[in-house]
């Protein structure tokens, strides 16, 4: 109530303004509009868990979803913080870094000088534990470079299961112990596909724990970022690059929109939206199936570039592949 000493610092949170997946109409357009991309299935998990678990199946009131809302997009690990809940995500801009004490007190130290009105970054990946798949799930937001994009391929997975010498298993993105124990010690970030896209030419194919650590952790010039990935390449099994590759085609080619159709869908439906809003007349649902259409829209060209790096740049080949 307005007793509280918190009542202002809650009533000046905006988590409601903003509709992210959870709060998506589970029947809705926009839940369609992900064309079964990462984060379908998974969208309402929070959702799911608060019902089953703290409310025992019973039905959310509007504070509940208030309370869970903010909770999720404005969180640190240590619970709400005010003031540390107001700062932005940007991996490629971070200028600052978190320390939290023995007694659970949280520190925001500035990475670099911040001149006077300058905006104050940090991360909301957890230093490449989430990607830009889990952002977008839980704060609803597209990531600006650099981005983290992570899958499963459930159809490779079923082809090295029908055939043991298919290459997914036989060097190692089949096997996850084979796939950690790499004679050539390359240790991925997690044992999903991934790719981590620093600007729209320039991308990492299965990036080690190594480079996505940099996400949240600190800035990294370009001319580095070209450096390093160079080198993570040159250590990159050709078998690797291609079953990856393979992944990003298959996933493209089975759906229903390409990319250029995807952009005039968006330009399309914002000038639709646009008008609407003229009229007083906007459907929350045509807002979320506009973000979720550009969301799936940044995955496509993520994909689309793999494809790419793999055409251009040359990768390793050891003497188990030769």
């Amino acid at each position: 109530g307005i007793e509280s000493k918190w009542h202002t610092y809650f009533e000046f949170d905006d988590s409601l303004g903003h509709n992210i997946p959870s709060q998506w109409d589970r029947s809705g357009r926009a839940m369609d509009e992900l064309q079964g991309l990462p984060p379908s299935g998974e969208t309402h998990r929070h959702i799911n868990w608060y019902q089953g678990v703290c409310k025992k199946g019973k039905e959310m009131s509007d504070l509940d979803w208030k309370a869970l809302i903010m909770y999720l997009t404005r969180a640190a690990d240590i619970g709400l913080v005010p003031m540390y809940d107001l700062m932005n995500h940007h991996n490629g801009r971070i200028n600052t870094r978190l320390e939290v004490d023995d007694k659970r007190a949280l520190s925001v130290i500035a990475l670099t000088d911040i001149p006077a009105g300058e905006p104050i970054f940090l991360t909301y990946a957890r230093g490449g534990t989430e990607s830009s798949v889990d952002a977008f799930n839980t704060y609803g937001f597209i990531e600006d470079y650099p981005q983290l994009w992570e899958w499963t391929d459930e159809g490779l997975m079923q082809l090295s299961r029908k055939n043991e010498n298919h290459a997914y298993g036989r060097y190692g993105m089949g096997n996850s112990d084979a796939y950690r124990e790499d004679g050539l010690r390359f240790v991925p970030n997690t044992e999903h596909h991934e790719v981590l896209v620093i600007s729209p030419t320039l991308a990492a194919l299965l990036p080690t724990k190594a480079l996505v650590y940099t996400l949240g952790n600190a800035r990294r010039p370009m001319a580095d970022w070209v450096e390093l990935i160079a080198a993570h390449h040159s250590n990159l099994r050709t078998s690797y690059a291609d079953a990856l590759a393979d992944s990003a085609k298959r996933i493209l080619a089975g759906l229903p929109t390409t990319i250029e159709e995807d952009e005039l869908l968006v330009r399309e439906e914002k000038s639709r939206l646009k008008k609407a809003a003229n009229l007083s007349t906007v459907d929350v649902d045509d807002a979320d199936a506009i973000r979720a259409i550009e969301y799936r829209l940044a995955f496509k060209k993520a994909l689309r570039l793999i494809t790419k790096v793999v055409e251009r740049e040359t990768f390793l080949n050891d003497s188990d592949e030769l």
